[in-house]
């Protein structure tokens, strides 16, 4: 709950800016705004990477925790227990492809590509109060998914009171040797990990250290382990190493040269031709069109001499899954009977006699006699 008021935050000030200086929030209008709102742009990257769970933002953190809890499932008895989370499990892995799909769209339609805005608009910068806004959200994200082994030790007065268990005891060992309760470790268990670097940082860094971790039971003795801390460390190496072979070994004798870029023979690229986001979510919409069946409110086609198509418009509306199988249903059924009654009620007076002479024989019939 933490990390997600943190990051979604990050993404309604960035949507408010973009609507603000463009005025709009459709993403098909929408293109190449990291050119004239470069730091906007990269408040709204850090959110995007965040809800999309990716390391090592809080997002990631969040939905490691997740899982833990679905794989730990193994330690229950109860089969339907298991399965159940098992499908929580899938849900789980399914919401964040689609996280991933749905902001990869967000940010790549509205910031890159080209200018699908009108040209006479004038776009700036966010104004600085929005941006600071900004800065501050995107630190915190940054901070927490870095960092978790000193937050969830201060969410240990609320963990405690709902889980009756201390956080910090159970997720957060104390690798570090100044920590209290490091000798209390099992030895194996401490060598283990500090051969896989565990310890790195104790002398410069206070607390019980950088891994979150937990030690499975006698009836699941996985261990999970993970540490975005150490994880940035490794994706920054990785990086400069990357950077150092492409750009010192592999185009060092190489001469670069500039030339038109080719479109498929197409002199001029016009925004009306690039990728929109309508069609980068088309393959997703229409798989869960089949389940969510979708009402089509209008769809209008134009055709010219009724061969050669120029537009498709097609509006619709979506109905939740609750109100298709329970409150429709409900409503359908209310509405039969109210038909059946209303034909009923026809205006002749010899069936309205009728009616109540039949209700009561009918009354006569149930009512015991004395």
């Amino acid at each position: 709950m933490l990390n997600h008021s943190l990051y979604k935050a990050l993404l309604f000030f960035g949507v408010g800016a973009v609507e603000t200086q463009t005025g709009t929030r459709d993403i098909d209008q929408l293109g190449g705004l990291i050119k004239w709102m470069p730091l906007t742009a990269f408040a709204f990257l850090i959110g995007t990477l965040s809800i999309a769970a990716l390391p090592p933002f809080n997002g990631f953190v969040s939905e490691w925790l997740t899982l833990q809890v679905m794989l730990r499932s193994a330690e229950l008895s109860s089969i339907g227990a298991k399965i159940v989370f098992a499908l929580c499990g899938a849900g789980l892995a399914l919401t964040a492809a689609l996280a991933v799909t749905c902001f990869v769209k967000v940010f790549a339609m509205s910031f890159l590509g080209m200018r699908r805005l009108d040209g006479e608009l004038r776009v700036t910068e966010a104004a600085p109060r929005t941006l600071a806004s900004m800065a501050i959200l995107a630190v915190l994200c940054f901070a927490l998914g870095v960092l978790p082994t000193y937050v969830i030790p201060m969410l240990d007065p609320a963990s405690t009171q709902l889980a009756g268990a201390s956080a910090s005891e159970t997720l957060v060992p104390p690798f570090f040797a100044s920590a209290q309760g490091h000798g209390a470790l099992p030895a194996g268990f401490v060598g283990e990990f500090h051969d896989l670097g565990a310890q790195v940082g104790e002398t410069v860094l206070p607390g019980r250290g950088l891994v979150v971790l937990h030690r499975g039971g006698t009836q699941n003795p996985v261990v999970f382990a993970m540490s975005t801390s150490y994880m940035l460390l490794v994706l920054t190496g990785l990086l400069v190493l990357t950077w150092v072979v492409i750009r010192l070994w592999l185009t060092r004798a190489r001469r670069r040269l500039r030339r038109e870029r080719w479109d498929g023979g197409v002199r001029q690229l016009l925004p009306e031709m690039t990728y929109t986001a309508t069609g980068f979510s088309n393959p997703v919409r229409v798989i869960f069109d089949a389940i969510f069946r979708p009402t089509t409110v209008e769809d209008t086609r134009e055709t010219v001499a009724e061969h050669f198509r120029i537009a498709i418009r097609r509006e619709k509306e979506h109905v939740h899954l609750v109100d298709r199988l329970v409150f429709q249903p409900v409503r359908a059924a209310a509405l039969w009977f109210a038909r059946a009654l209303a034909a009923m009620h026809h205006g002749r007076i010899n069936a309205y006699v009728t009616y109540a002479f039949l209700a009561l024989l009918i009354v006569f019939a149930v009512l015991p006699t004395s």
